[in-house]
């Protein structure tokens, strides 16, 4: 199917915001805004997310990607991905304007992207938002940091005989011995934390934005999508923060939740194949519940 790309611009708090609407000669009353995280702005790495809407576009779903406010062309005052919950917004009315028939709205985000999506979810509970489609989403912590180097990176390095030998040999420095023992030992205490239900700043009161996530995640009534990449310690991170923190319990299980691993991916599907599978896979879930929705 044909599409064009059509220049959005639209206000937000103040501030002016510079989309790109791709738009199929024939659209589907299902659309998807791109949640670009930072510090990132609308083509995405590579390339990525222009490649990802004109995919989904060729397919009839119109794609909305935009810079937030003080990234790419928008103009504004750079914040956090913790703070763009009114941008969001703002691109959700900014489509609806563009393209009244739309009926149902897919937030689509990588990394902090994800966050910020889940959390616009958790703040707004929108309902013109009907999906959610999260790509490696972003958890960091020095807990989780923590727990995701010893688990995948230091105990596959002491599987290694070549660590061995350069430890042997001295070319294993005292740094990164002290850099080890303070990884397990952070872990560790991270993990004990978590089982009391007093990891990620709850037990000072401080609602962590990983907790936000959490509440939208088992809050939220729609379909989600969860894409990790095989090859990324951040979806690794992802999968050991859920695996341990309370507020998580039961998450890959929710109705509705949808896995996929997409092997020897890196975190923004950098190599041809990898790209493809992803946005298979987005295309896929998208038909597949745009369906749903048209005989529900």
């Amino acid at each position: 199917m044909m599409h064009t790309d059509v220049g959005l611009v639209f206000e937000c708090a103040g501030d002016t915001l510079v989309g790109v609407l791709s738009k199929p000669t024939a659209p589907l009353a299902t659309a998807v805004v791109v949640v670009v995280g930072g510090p990132q702005y609308r083509a995405g790495s590579h390339r990525q997310f222009v490649l990802l809407a004109h995919a989904l576009a060729q397919a009839g779903f119109p794609v909305l990607r935009f810079d937030v406010r003080g990234m790419g062309d928008s103009s504004g005052v750079a914040r956090s991905f913790e703070s763009i919950g009114d941008d969001i917004g703002c691109a959700l009315a900014a489509l609806h304007q563009a393209m009244p028939g739309i009926e149902r709205v897919v937030l689509w985000g990588l990394c902090d992207g994800a966050s910020a999506a889940l959390m616009y979810v958790e703040t707004n509970r929108d309902a013109r938002v009907a999906g959610l489609c999260l790509v490696n989403p972003w958890v960091r912590s020095e807990a989780s940091l923590a727990r995701t180097q010893v688990k995948h990176y230091y105990t596959q390095r002491l599987m290694q005989r070549e660590f061995w030998l350069k430890l042997l040999r001295g070319g294993v420095g005292a740094q990164a011995l002290r850099s080890l023992a303070g990884s397990v030992r952070r872990a560790v205490r991270s993990t004990a934390r978590a089982s009391r239900g007093t990891d990620g700043g709850l037990a000072t009161g401080v609602v962590a934005y990983q907790h936000r996530m959490a509440v939208a995640w088992q809050g939220f009534g729609g379909p989600v999508l969860l894409l990790l990449s095989g090859d990324d310690y951040t979806a690794k991170e992802f999968l050991e923060f859920i695996a341990v923190d309370p507020a998580w319990r039961g998450a890959l299980a929710r109705a509705g939740v949808q896995r996929q691993d997409l092997a020897g991916a890196d975190h923004t599907f950098s190599n041809p194949t990898s790209r493809e599978q992803a946005e298979a896979a987005t295309l896929a879930w998208l038909s597949r519940h745009r369906e749903s929705a048209a005989h529900g």
